[in-house]
Order: structure tokens, then sequence, then C-alpha cells
């Protein structure tokens, strides 16, 4: 795979993964990646007018990149989350890289009467 189609490929799951995700929780009271968050600062939300506290979750995958002298472009990507791969002796060189981000979420509040 070359390096444009997993950039290509990476930043559509990781919008596949939000999109699906919003989808998830739309019920719940909290937003993933909320309009008009801007960093540092809290939601003021359509939902009722309040503010809202929005925290980052970072995340870091792990991805393994390896070279063979097998493949046909000579580098390929075995996987994001290995656990080991078994293959024919050949001139292998992995190399490991993470790729890190972060998305913007509002948890669901609770409501307390005083």
């Amino acid at each position: 795979m070359d390096l444009k189609d997993f950039i290509k490929q990476t930043l559509i799951q990781i919008t596949d993964g939000v999109k699906d995700a919003q989808e998830y929780i739309k019920d719940s009271g909290a937003y993933i990646n909320p309009e008009g968050f801007h960093d540092g600062e809290n939601l003021k939300s359509g939902y009722r007018g309040e503010y809202r506290h929005v925290q980052k979750v970072k995340l870091s995958v792990a991805v393994n990149v390896v070279e063979n002298s097998e493949l046909k472009g000579g580098v390929g990507i075995i996987s994001v989350f290995s656990a080991g791969v078994s293959s024919k002796v050949s001139d292998v060189n992995t190399i490991k890289n993470r790729i890190e981000f972060e998305i913007p979420i509002s948890l669901p509040v609770m409501d307390i009467e005083k």
C-alpha cells in the first residue's frame, strides 16, 4: 500500500468511526465532535442553551509497516493491531509507527434538582 493510500484509508476509517459513534450515542445526551466547540472553550450548545464541558479523547494507534522483498511494491502495511505474523523467510524490515489524534467529546450531564 502506498503512503498516500494509507493516509487516505486511515482518515476515512477515523471519520467513519466518528460518524458511527455519533449515530450510536445520539440519544444519550453526549456530543462527539460538537459543532461550535473551539479549542480551550466550553460548548454553548443548542440543547437547552446550556454550557457544556468539552474534553478531548486522545487516541494513539500502533501501526506496523513492513518492507518485504516478496511484496510487489516492496512496502506494505501489515496490520494496525499486530499480534504476530508468520511468513516465509525473506528480507524483512519492519517499521513501527503511531498515529495519534484527538476527538472532542461532551459527555452526558446529569440533571440535579436542588
